[in-house]
């Protein structure tokens, strides 16, 4: 696989399946393809996400797991049909190396 380094305390994660957004879909597709967009309350809910890689002066690293502020991502690129986003670590709420954790949410 591709070694990222982002830059500076930018962090480039992966959402949790738990939370909504394993393949950074925000919404439902129904049987005939329409699309179901999230309520504004689903909206504004934190979203956990698995650190793929954090740059040197983040206060996480890879493997972390870490609950963003909503919406405080942006989308950041595939490598090798992985789908990444991107967060500073100012938007991270929690920080955690138990997946537990993050499921009960």
């Amino acid at each position: 696989m591709t070694k990222l380094t982002p830059l500076k305390s930018n962090v480039m994660f992966q959402f949790l399946e738990s939370t909504g957004g394993g393949k950074g879909r925000f919404h439902g597709t129904t049987k005939s393809g329409i699309i179901i967009l999230p309520n504004a309350d689903q909206q504004k809910k934190h979203k956990w996400g698995k650190v793929l890689a954090a740059g040197p002066d983040a206060a996480v690293k890879e493997g972390d797991y870490i609950l963003v502020e909503s919406l405080m991502w942006m989308e950041g690129t595939k490598v090798n049909g992985v789908a990444m986003w991107k967060t500073d670590d100012s938007k991270i709420l929690v920080v955690t190396d138990d997946l537990d954790s993050c499921q009960s949410q």
